[in-house]
């Protein structure tokens, strides 16, 4: 993270888009090269043996071969490196007190307000190294879609949460500290949204999360209504939503990754069930 304001280039886009403070700043997670250059590396290794174990070096030609391959591999490797370096190195996340802008990739400029921005969450938990990185697709008001984090999972989730519509879809960068952005992002976006979801529940309308919605007196699941009294349970485990319903032996469930701001909707199912989440 960047805490540095002087940093932010877009000052008057965040001005005209109303959001207001600027906070943090987070930049692309720097990508690994080492396994592509151990290939390389090793590669050259097993030439360069080859040539030297049959004394091919001795024969003035066949030297020069060996000198072209080691600068093509040297060249190869600086640029590999450098391109890596440089790939995506200007993209930008950019936190603010109402919304945020992702700068990338190359002079794309998206920008998102807490309270009209969908945001869906995916987790992968990767048993090898204990690693758990996350993917998070933000959609405006507007149908404008990219996705930022771990690009694992980034295509399915917009091909189911957008419907298989992927014009305005844009693939973002792995920002660096997801764990720390991650949660700000859906912590203010409840902050703006919940009173406005609960407030037309109130008033009597059905507010929609995905294949999911709430309205006064029942949850619907995909069609199913579910009245408040019957919900008996609701918990979350390995990234899948699990609903507990009297009279049935099976519960109802749902991926987390395609409900539209969760934390939205987990708070707004507490609030009218009563049920706490587990």
């Amino acid at each position: 993270m960047h805490s540095n304001a002087e940093q932010f280039p877009h000052g008057d886009l965040a001005a005209q888009a109303g959001l207001g403070r600027w906070q943090a700043q987070y930049r692309p997670r720097k990508p690994p090269i080492a396994l592509s250059m151990g290939i390389a590396g090793a590669i050259y290794v097993a030439v360069a043996a080859c040539f030297i174990g049959s004394n091919l070096l001795a024969n003035g030609f066949l030297l020069i071969m060996f000198l072209v391959i080691t600068a093509f591999f040297a060249l190869g490797f600086a640029n590999l490196a450098y391109t890596k370096h440089k790939s995506g190195a200007g993209d930008t996340l950019d936190l603010f007190e109402h919304g945020l802008i992702v700068k990338g990739p190359k002079s794309l400029v998206s920008i998102y307000n807490w309270d009209d921005t969908k945001a869906y969450q995916r987790l992968f938990h990767y048993p090898q190294t204990g690693l758990v990185t996350y993917n998070y697709l933000l959609v405006g008001p507007e149908g404008n879609a990219i996705s930022i984090g771990d690009p694992k999972g980034a295509a399915m989730s917009a091909a189911v949460n957008l419907e298989a519509n992927l014009d305005r879809f844009t693939l973002g960068a792995a920002f660096e500290g997801p764990q720390e952005w991650g949660p700000i992002v859906q912590e203010q976006i409840t902050r703006a949204q919940l009173p406005q979801v609960l407030a037309e529940i109130d008033a009597g309308r059905r507010v929609e999360f995905g294949g999911l919605a709430l309205d006064a007196g029942a949850l619907h699941i995909d069609g199913s209504v579910v009245p408040w009294g019957e919900l008996q349970g609701v918990s979350v485990k390995d990234g899948v939503v699990a609903f507990k319903i009297a009279g049935r032996f099976l519960k109802a469930r749902q991926p987390v990754y395609a409900i539209p701001n969760f934390f939205v909707f987990k708070a707004a199912v507490q609030s009218r069930s009563g049920l706490a989440w587990s």
